[in-house]
């Protein structure tokens, strides 16, 4: 079983399956939250590998994974991208950050008309 979220707070609408309901999280924005069955693809190693997850059509609470997009479509299910599958809401939003990347510091810049060595005559620095 994993919760589902849809996450449209900045436009484009991204899956987000967890493991661990979110709605307790200190974080969580109260977006609707669904409990989904995801059926996953038998394999050793996840890790590294990018696959592909569908919705099947016929029963909209029911997602299976696939080894490819192509995949997805050869068994008639519907291709659910973007999406992100995880444990929890945090690990979410350290991942995707469709709002941007928090602003680093800027360098400090010099006021216009100060030079910050030499002396300045007739729009030339001197050194």
């Amino acid at each position: 079983m994993h919760f589902l979220i849809i996450d449209s707070r900045y436009g484009t609408p991204i899956y987000v399956f967890l493991e661990i309901d979110p709605r307790g999280a200190e974080e969580y924005p109260g977006l609707a939250v669904r409990e989904v069955a995801i059926e996953f693809a038998p394999t050793t190693d996840r890790a590294g590998r990018r696959s592909a997850i569908g919705r099947d059509p016929h029963q909209l609470n029911r997602f299976q994974e696939f080894i490819s997009d192509g995949a997805t479509a050869k068994a008639g299910f519907i291709l659910i991208e973007p999406r992100y599958v995880g444990p929890t809401w945090e690990a979410y939003t350290r991942e995707f950050r469709p709002q941007g990347e928090k602003p680093t510091k800027s360098h400090r810049s010099v006021p216009a008309g100060k030079a910050t060595a030499g002396k300045a005559t007739a729009g030339k620095v001197e050194l």
